[in-house]
């Protein structure tokens, strides 16, 4: 009797310590945003932690990047209703406001409108008086109390849209580019969006959190106006239209709100392209084919099933990020579309300093996006490899930024078209978050 009390004792402590290992390290991934990780590892440690608002938490911060906002909802819910005063009162508001913003993300402004604003009077209420962030936001889905939310409609059947590779045409070039001796090249992608019975050229940009238009493009489809200024790219000045309906191929989307960028911000940017196709229309859709030998987006009617050799390596956090590896280490890229080449970020190159350090060569270079010019100071790599999934991938004369900027993300870098035009067909799984690249050309 006394070894199986003994051998009972044992078990339960040993389980309490898997507990404490798991409800430790959940906790150090979601305070590390590593999200990657916890895709990976919440699985595995979700029925051994003991702390339940924990687990909801990390369920929620998932969900919300892996395109299932509905779940995240319901998650936050359950952990604001029960949960409380275990989280505090910062902590409970900053929840909250994340769960009004992903209703505002679903279309059901009025009700995130309201939400933001019951807060404000509660702060306000209370003594505090810095609310100008929570009012802006506020207004952000007053506007739009009354609009519909998001749709998207289409036929049972695989849908092809051509899509043409074009070179960017930079207006003002020559002053721009003083301070660099290069200026990035290479191809963007733009597929044909019917608007109001006219066809337009958009950007398909996975690199863009939201749908975005020139001032004049908006002003020529006649779109409605917002009374409102937003910042687009983190710091610039713009608007927001309103969109009733658009057309890509077969597929009908409506009530879409569209940012705006003013023309004095404009000057700086590309000719020839009318407007950006971001992840609030890409992420609507479960699967996207890229097919580039025959320069086709392709919609299939059902989402290709994830094949048992392939797991989840996508995550939506405002744009796409890719998980990918080199020599067993994990990197994440941001997978752009939007992006004309590809290039890495210092996170890369305190990685591989020693092989980089060995193989670089300085460089200066000008960039430019939205009302923004960069001139900097780079290595050029003569090559770089890495693995996605089972597939090697191997490029040659890629740029990396040794001490990443403001504008730059904590990343390991960007994988643009120069990427992505190494294969002829490349699977992009926002049901089941996975890429997949075949048939290097």
């Amino acid at each position: 009797m006394k070894k199986t009390v003994l051998l009972i004792l044992i078990c339960l402590m040993a389980s309490v310590l898997r507990a404490q290992e798991a409800d430790t390290h959940i906790a150090s991934l979601v305070n590390n945003e590593e999200w990657f990780a916890l895709a990976e590892d919440l699985p595995l440690y979700s029925d051994s932690m003991q702390t339940d608002y924990l687990r909801l938490i990390a369920e929620a911060m998932l969900q919300a990047r892996t395109n299932r906002t509905e779940e995240a909802v319901a998650a936050l819910t359950q952990l604001l209703s029960e949960h409380q005063a275990e989280l505090g009162t910062q902590t409970a508001l900053n929840f909250a406001l994340l769960r009004l913003q992903l209703i505002g993300k679903q279309g059901h402004y009025a009700e995130a409108a309201d939400g933001i604003q019951r807060i404000i009077n509660q702060l306000e209420s209370s003594g505090v008086t810095e609310t100008q962030a929570l009012r802006t936001l506020q207004k952000h889905y007053a506007v739009l109390r009354n609009y519909a939310p998001l749709s998207v409609s289409r036929p049972n059947h695989d849908i092809a849209v051509p899509f043409r590779l074009i070179e960017p045409q930079v207006t003002k070039r020559e002053e721009w580019m003083r301070g660099g001796k290069k200026a990035y090249k290479g191809n963007l992608m733009t597929v044909p969006v019917l608007v109001h019975g006219k066809e337009y050229p958009f950007i398909f940009d996975t690199g863009a959190g939201a749908t975005f238009l020139f001032e004049k493009t908006a002003r020529e489809m006649g779109l409605t106006i917002l009374p409102d200024t937003v910042t687009v790219n983190g710091s610039q000045k713009g608007l927001r239209a309103w969109i009733d309906s658009l057309q890509i191929g077969e597929i009908t989307c409506r009530n879409l709100v569209a940012y705006v960028g003013l023309s004095d911000a404009i000057d700086t940017l590309m000719t020839g392209v009318d407007a950006i196709l971001g992840m609030d229309i890409i992420a609507a859709f479960p699967e996207t084919q890229l097919h580039m030998d025959k320069q086709q987006l392709v919609f299939p009617a059902q989402p290709t099933p994830m094949p048992q050799d392939t797991k989840p390596n996508l995550l939506i956090d405002g744009s796409l990020l890719l998980r990918a590896k080199k020599d067993s280490v994990p990197l994440t890229f941001h997978l752009d579309t939007g992006c004309s080449t590809a290039e890495l970020y210092s996170a890369y190159y305190h990685k591989f300093a020693v092989e980089t350090g060995n193989t670089a060569q300085k460089d200066t270079i000008s960039t430019l996006s939205y009302g923004q010019i960069h001139n900097m100071e780079v290595l050029l790599l003569p090559s770089a490899s890495f693995m996605v999934g089972d597939q090697p991938v191997s490029m040659e004369e890629v740029y990396l930024y040794p001490s990443s900027g403001e504008y730059l993300h904590q990343h390991d870098g960007r994988m643009g078209m120069d990427f992505l035009r190494q294969f002829n067909s490349i699977t992009i799984n926002l049901k089941d978050m996975y890429l997949k690249i075949d048939s290097p050309q």
